[in-house]
């Protein structure tokens, strides 16, 4: 603020050292100098309605004679000497009309641009209103820049304010189409997220390569492909808009990626669910086979529970027989070269790893169990042998005791029968004796006999002569 006193202070004590006739003289200079150009301002204003070009290029030499007139003396713009106040307000409005003249034009045709917009937007067609609208913007910028003075003129400012309102609509209608621009551009995100998963379990399943353990891979990549898919459909806005408006852009290529995911799909599907067919089939075989297995195991249990002591030859034969019906029903399984090569082939399956299982325990048990039988077979034959010789040895004392039994009652009837014999011999001789006794008492009555009675005589003389009857009376003899 002292700065700009102290200048001014300058200045008119510059001013006040400047002669008077010389500053009259510079004023007069000035004055007619601007009278030159105002001339062109005012045949400016008579050209503004027949020729804007030659109103302006009348009113620049106004402004050049102005510029001039300023420089010779810049006080005729403050001072209502010789009317200068007035002319230069006259040329003020002539200026302001010409470039009213001059926007005014290009403010109308913007209004056009306004007025498309405003039709644009009322049909829904935010990106055609807000091309307009722009153009609106673009016309009425420049027709500002000319003059603000325009919205001065009623007709003109109270379009504007028309134009401010459509452009407050648009602005809305933009946020909208924008949020829905977000949600088409989230389901095309989506959709394609969708296909790239869907093409990938499709080449899968579709290469020369693809082995049936590589389904589950596949039904996951479908089921990652169906939740995508899920997401993308979330976004409905996206799909009314592209049933309202199919022909858009943007509506073409969701529909496009749409169109994709359901050509996919079938396709894929259709792929799995042969695969899925063909490992059903297959996991049937294998079901057959564990069905098989689990009874060669509950067999074989059976034989190894049997086999853990074996006490005859009917728990022998028992056991051996539960040991080759389970080997049987093993056999049948490990002969089917098809169902081996699948177990094998596919190793990750649930009833692969199952049949596995099931193959090895049933295995473990023949192994424990055949060596149970062996062993127990051998205890058994070794156990049987002591008995048949404890039996034969048995058998032997029993013939041995019989033998003896048989000897003694052989020797003791020969006994008796020799007791009897005597007892026989002894009786007989009794009773000779007695016949004999009773013949000699008869004896007595005889009074002679003859030779043959005499021999007879001597031979019973003679019967106590034999050495049996040493020492021993007759009565003895006879007893």
């Amino acid at each position: 603020m002292k700065l700009r006193q102290r200048v001014i202070a300058n200045v008119i004590l510059a001013i006040a050292l400047i002669p008077i006739e010389a500053l009259a003289d510079q004023f007069d200079d000035a004055v007619n100098e601007y009278i030159k150009g105002y001339k062109a301002c005012t045949e400016a204003n008579t050209l503004r309605t027949k020729s804007l070009s030659a109103a302006k290029r009348k009113f620049k030499i106004y402004l050049k004679h102005l510029e001039t007139a300023k420089s010779i003396d810049r006080s005729i713009l403050t001072t209502a000497q010789r009317d200068m106040d007035s002319n230069l307000r006259y040329c003020e409005r002539v200026e302001t009309n010409i470039k009213r003249a001059e926007a005014t034009p290009i403010l109308e045709k913007g209004f056009v641009y306004c007025d498309q917009a405003k039709d644009a937007l009322y049909s829904g067609d935010t990106a055609t209103a807000e091309t307009h609208f722009d153009e609106y913007k673009r016309h009425r910028d420049d027709a500002m820049i000319i003059t603000e003075t325009i919205m001065d003129v009623f007709a003109l400012a109270s379009k504007v304010r028309s134009c401010a309102r459509v452009e407050e609509k648009l602005a809305a209608a933009q946020e909208k189409e924008n949020a829905l621009m977000e949600t088409i551009a989230q389901a095309t995100t989506d959709y394609k997220n969708a296909n790239k998963l869907c093409e990938e379990a499709n080449q899968a399943i579709s290469s020369p390569s693809f082995s049936l353990d590589k389904l589950a891979s596949v039904n996951a990549k479908m089921n990652a492909f169906a939740k995508a898919k899920k997401q993308a459909r979330k976004h409905s806005d996206a799909f009314d808009h592209i049933k309202a408006h199919p022909t858009k852009a943007e509506s073409v290529q969701l529909q496009k990626l749409i169109d994709i995911a359901t050509t996919c799909e079938g396709a894929t599907s259709d792929r799995i669910r042969t695969a899925t067919k063909n490992k059903r089939a297959l996991e049937k075989d294998i079901d057959a086979g564990i069905s098989l297995l689990a009874k060669s195991q509950q067999t074989c249990e059976s034989a190894k529970s049997i086999s853990e002591v074996l006490t005859s030859n009917l728990d022998v034969a028992k056991a051996e027989g539960e040991y080759k019906k389970s080997a049987d029903l093993k056999r049948k399984v490990t002969s089917d070269r098809k169902l081996i090569a699948t177990v094998k082939q596919y190793p990750s399956w649930k009833a692969s790893n199952t049949f596995s299982k099931l193959m090895n325990n049933t295995s473990a048990c023949h192994k424990v169990a055949s060596e149970n039988i062996k062993k127990q077979k051998a205890a058994l034959a070794l156990q049987q042998r002591k008995a048949s010789q404890e039996a034969a040895r048995q058998k032997q004392l029993i013939a041995e005791k019989k033998r003896l039994q048989e000897e003694k009652a052989r020797k003791l009837a020969q006994e008796q029968q020799r007791v009897t014999e005597q007892r026989k011999q002894q009786e007989l001789a009794r009773i000779q004796a007695e016949e004999e006794a009773r013949q000699a008492a008869a004896l007595a009555d005889v009074d002679d006999f003859d030779d043959a009675d005499a021999d007879d005589f001597d031979d019973f003389g003679d019967f106590g002569d034999n050495d049996d009857s040493k020492g021993k009376s007759w009565t003895d003899l006879v007893r």
